[in-house]
């Protein structure tokens, strides 16, 4: 299934920063997940356009209203891990290349290189076990797949979908406009990542992040509960298109 990432960290980044580029190949063997990071850009003209008005309509959706006056939302997010010689190192999908594209967006990209990216933005590091559904097993298996695996395409795989694809378990609500039709696509709003509510976060962490808001999030795929009639519309248009189509034939 293809993606938009709404993460604007693309690979034109790579090789705009005086420090170690992104790349492809792993860099070493990952020793421990330091955490989740997620990143605002601050100046990105895409994201202020599309991306964070998407995810504020998101937001009003599972009954969030954005505060003007808050931090930026989050438009990108990657794992945070620390290798054997001790670098820190972000894995994350990336776009804006044919490779990434159509072959593999899996990037390995130094966390100085990603810190970049924030151009007057910020980027927080959290616990990987602050999500709802991670503990601490799952963040050791999840060690060794990025140790073994390999990525997938971009219009396969954007960034949310990566991680959960590395974590094997749902980390952010699934476009909640999509909620609204009944439609549930593996493509997650990185300004709404399903934390515990009890999370124990440094508070700057929990400011960016808006903490206080996200804990009303819901356990579905969307982060809020549809309504019967919304978990019935995609059926009734399918039995609708099918029937029209039918009726056309026969007619």
């Amino acid at each position: 299934m293809s993606g938009v990432c709404f993460g604007i960290a693309s690979a034109l980044y790579v090789g705009m920063s005086t420090t170690r580029p992104s790349t492809h190949r792993r860099p070493g063997t990952v020793r421990e997940i330091k955490g989740i990071v997620i990143q605002s850009d601050g100046q990105s003209a895409f994201g202020g356009w599309f991306i964070r008005p998407m995810e504020k309509l998101n937001r009003r959706v599972v009954g969030i209203r954005t505060d003007p006056d808050g931090p930026s939302l989050a438009m990108h997010a990657g794992i945070h891990v620390v290798l054997e010689n001790g670098e820190e190192w972000v894995a994350e999908q990336l776009h804006g290349t044919f490779r990434n594209y159509f072959k593999t967006g899996f990037n390995w990209t130094p966390i100085e290189t990603f810190g970049d990216r924030d151009r007057g933005g910020w980027h927080v590091t959290i616990p990987a076990t602050a999500f709802r559904q991670i503990d601490d097993e799952q963040v050791h298996k999840t060690v060794e797949r990025l140790n073994t695996l390999d990525g997938h395409p971009f219009i396969r795989e954007d960034c949310t979908a990566f991680m959960e694809h590395m974590f094997s378990h749902q980390m952010f609500a699934h476009l909640p406009i999509l909620g609204l039709l009944g439609i549930e696509m593996l493509i997650g709003d990185p300004a709404l990542p399903l934390l515990k509510p009890d999370a124990t976060l440094d508070p700057e962490a929990a400011r960016l992040l808006r903490h206080t808001e996200l804990r009303q999030l819901r356990d579905t795929p969307w982060g809020f509960k549809p309504s019967t009639v919304t978990r019935m519309l995609p059926r009734a248009l399918a039995a609708g298109v099918v029937g029209a189509l039918a009726g056309w034939f026969l007619g």
